[in-house]
């Protein structure tokens, strides 16, 4: 196991930085048990009295504990760096604290006239990074957005990760449906890479026939409104979706998120642990506490109700076409989608 028990993730990409929690997960050892020895915390909320709690208490029936704090920028500001400080430098060796640093990157132009990268916030000008190259145990991982242009090469190394291969014209097809969205991109990959058995490279054929309106970035961010209560953006996007895609092709998508958060609830009314779930696949691992909350946004009861509309609406939508009479006709698709939004 590595000597490093101190990391800082810096970045913007959920999916990145749950995989770099995974690797320090892995190389925790066997005998680490995240339901005695996982602690995780919102910097925004957590004193440092806690903070110093949770990485300072031994391991219960274990060599090592994993303390993760999410939104750690508000430990990070000027003003919080002695008490940070003192909290890092008393973590010991049997705890791994994992920092989630919000961070993106930027462009500007060096004293050469050079275009360089550099970090917005952790930057090298950044204590807690002249904190960090002086110590041995500290490691630094990154975790930002891949530019547009660089997606492709994302992709594919993405699908290499998971076991397969996809070939270049692939990858540029597939980052045309999904923009820069890693996770939405991985999804993706899983999925086509089943469809072709991991027994050949994807093909463009294989993305266009498999990648549909519900694996768009644009998509799934609607659905993330959606789940998130946030009417008026959802409401917007199902709008603009609607005047560029199959309302069918919406409606499989919002029901297929409503079967994923009927399951999550199940879940969660079961003992709260959705972890079966990420094990089968009808979650990510990065989608969890996003779907979790979501679920518990809705009763079970609400949300069957729900899921009947959704069939109630595919079954009207296919009872009736251009020929049928006023009388026959309700409401078309379209107008039902925008309505059950406005509704939830």
């Amino acid at each position: 196991m590595t000597s490093k028990h101190i990391h800082i993730i810096r970045g913007n990409d959920q999916f990145s930085v749950e995989l770099h929690i995974q690797n320090i997960v892995t190389h925790l050892g066997a005998d680490f048990d995240t339901s005695m020895n996982l602690a995780r915390m919102d910097g925004k909320q957590t004193s440092h009295d806690d903070l110093s709690l949770a990485v300072t208490s031994l391991p219960f029936f274990g060599s090592n504990r994993l303390v993760i704090v999410a939104n750690a920028n508000a430990l990070l500001e000027k003003k919080q760096q002695e008490k940070t400080t003192r909290v890092l430098e008393s973590t010991p060796e049997t705890t791994h604290l994992v920092l989630i640093v919000e961070d993106r990157t930027r462009w500007r132009k060096d004293e050469r006239n050079n275009w360089q990268s550099y970090w917005d916030i952790l930057n090298p000008d950044h204590w807690l990074i002249n904190w960090a190259d002086a110590r041995d145990n500290v490691e630094i991982l990154d975790s930002p957005l891949p530019e547009e242009r660089k997606m492709p090469d994302w992709v594919m190394k993405e699908a290499k990760r998971q076991g397969g291969q996809i070939s270049q014209d692939a990858a540029v097809e597939l980052s045309r449906h999904t923009g820069c969205e890693t996770s939405i991109a991985s999804q993706e990959i899983a999925k086509l890479l089943m469809y072709v058995n991991y027994e050949r490279a994807v093909s463009v054929d294989d993305v266009i026939e498999c990648v549909s309106v519900e694996g768009s970035a644009d998509t799934f961010k609607m659905l993330d409104h959606l789940m998130g209560g946030q009417k008026k953006e959802a409401q917007a996007m199902m709008h603009q979706l609607l005047e560029d895609a199959q309302p069918e092709m919406i409606l499989g998508a919002v029901a297929h998120r409503f079967r994923q958060i009927i399951q999550v609830r199940e879940a969660l009314d079961n003992g709260g642990d959705v972890s079966a779930l990420v094990k089968s696949r009808v979650i990510f691992n990065n989608q969890a506490g996003a779907f979790s909350q979501a679920a518990r946004r809705y009763p079970m009861p609400r949300l069957k109700e729900i899921f009947a509309r959704l069939l109630e609406m595919d079954v009207q939508n296919k009872m009736w076409d251009d020929t049928s009479s006023l009388d026959e006709i309700q409401v078309d698709l379209k107008t039902n989608l925008e309505m059950l939004v406005m509704e939830l």
